[in-house]
């Protein structure tokens, strides 16, 4: 890893410095402050419509299931085709869903709410982790571990920010006005993508992607994952904390039965989430600094912390220690996200990167609906107590094989990521 150490001035000074990255962060942020407005408001509609407290974890997993089975194919599009006008395209037709959402409120239809929520799903796999795959393109090499710390805490900054402005959004002017705001951020984003000059990708080689079938193609990423050890590690960080982040669903449910609060007590615990995730990967990219062991162990401690902080909140007494938790949980959760994107942006070649970034999110994704459905049936069956204790186990218990089973590389070389990397 690289001597430059994530700051809050660093970053500043890379986005002076390099427009195109400053371009490609405020799409992100902007797309994910109206995300955010969008899922208070949603949640909180589905939730008074069904009168379900589980009804929350449906909207979560909506949110994030079709993103699983689609990423590896929009992975394999961003090996193919111009990631950056793919992006653009995406961002247009995200509009149409953001606004459907707005019908489902008007007609007070719940099961059009999550069909919009699963349709945008659906199309940030075509987005998310091709801006993952893109971002190495985009800034130098020596820029790259402050760019993606920096990108990694966008999402918890906007969840910190747009959670909390979205609840307060919603009591002041209402829900309709958040789901405005959330379609006009893909326009704002599309324009501010177009705007790009530098390419998303390197020049095709004799031997690239689309020179082979789709199947072959998708087969490669995984053969090369099989033989490459810190590749197939860094693939598997991700669903540890994945397969409890069910959690985050039952948070609504959180906040009413447990706290008799409303949009604003969601939008508390979402934001304690975001600050949570804004500031992780600062302190894991600062912690791993140039040896690279310690990105691997980074990831381990952090699936651990993140299944005891949530242990822990079925027992807060009240609605601030309880936010407390979550920021604990996903301190933890922020810097394993950032720190396993980051690993595999430096140890994959660009030719493949765009499919290993989308069976990463994928994986990842996969884990998080599972989750959230077994969150939401377990919240209807064993309660909200019972429920969180066993989504916070399974992290637990996954972060600690996890951490065991890669032993050889947090006490292997110090440049064990850089060394790795085969040929472009």
């Amino acid at each position: 890893m690289d001597s430059a150490s994530p700051s809050l001035r660093s970053v500043l000074a890379l986005l002076r410095r390099n427009a195109d990255y400053r371009r490609l962060f405020l799409a992100t942020v902007v797309s994910m402050l109206g995300d955010w407005f969008a899922f208070v408001a949603i949640s909180g509609f589905v939730t008074e419509t069904t009168g379900h407290l589980s009804a929350s974890a449906a909207v979560y997993a909506a949110s994030v299931l079709p993103a699983s089975l689609l990423s590896p194919f929009a992975g394999l599009l961003a090996d193919r085709m111009d990631r950056q006008r793919l992006m653009v395209t995406v961002d247009l037709v995200r509009v149409l869903p953001a606004l459907g959402m707005l019908a489902a409120l008007l007609w007070r239809a719940p099961l059009l709410a999550l069909v919009c929520v699963a349709l945008l799903a659906a199309l940030s796999a075509f987005f998310d982790p091709v801006a993952e795959a893109s971002v190495p393109n985009v800034v130098s090499p020596e820029e790259l571990p402050v760019a993606q710390a920096a990108l990694g805490s966008v999402w918890g900054s906007m969840l910190f920010v747009g959670a909390a402005l979205g609840g307060l959004a919603t009591l002041a002017f209402g829900r309709h006005v958040s789901i405005l705001l959330n379609a006009a951020t893909f326009l704002l984003s599309a324009w501010l993508v177009r705007g790009i000059r530098r390419s998303f990708q390197r020049p095709p080689s004799s031997d690239s992607a689309a020179d082979t079938g789709t199947w072959r193609q998708l087969h490669e990423v995984w053969t090369f994952a099989r033989r490459h050890p810190i590749s197939l590690s860094l693939l598997t960080t991700k669903v540890g904390v994945g397969l409890g982040n069910g959690l985050v669903g039952l948070l609504p449910a959180f906040a009413a039965r447990n706290f008799g609060s409303g949009d604003e007590g969601v939008g508390l615990l979402l934001s304690a989430r975001g600050l949570g995730a804004l500031i992780g990967p600062f302190l894991g990219q600062r912690w791993v600094r140039r040896d690279e062991r310690r990105l691997f162990l980074a990831c381990g401690v952090s699936m651990i912390t993140y299944g005891l902080a949530y242990l822990l909140l079925p027992a807060a007494p009240s609605l601030l220690l309880a936010a407390g938790c979550v920021l604990l949980a996903h301190l933890g959760g922020g810097a394993q996200w950032t720190l396993s994107t980051y690993g595999l942006q430096v140890s994959t070649p660009d030719r493949l990167r765009g499919r290993i970034m989308g069976l990463d999110f994928g994986l990842a994704t996969l884990g998080i609906g599972v989750s959230s459905l077994a969150a939401s049936v377990a919240a209807e069956a064993v309660g909200l107590t019972r429920a969180a204790w066993g989504l916070a186990g399974v992290s637990l218990l996954y972060g600690t094989l996890w951490l065991w089973k890669t032993r050889r590389l947090w006490r292997g070389r110090p440049d064990v990521l850089t060394t790795s990397r085969p040929q472009e």
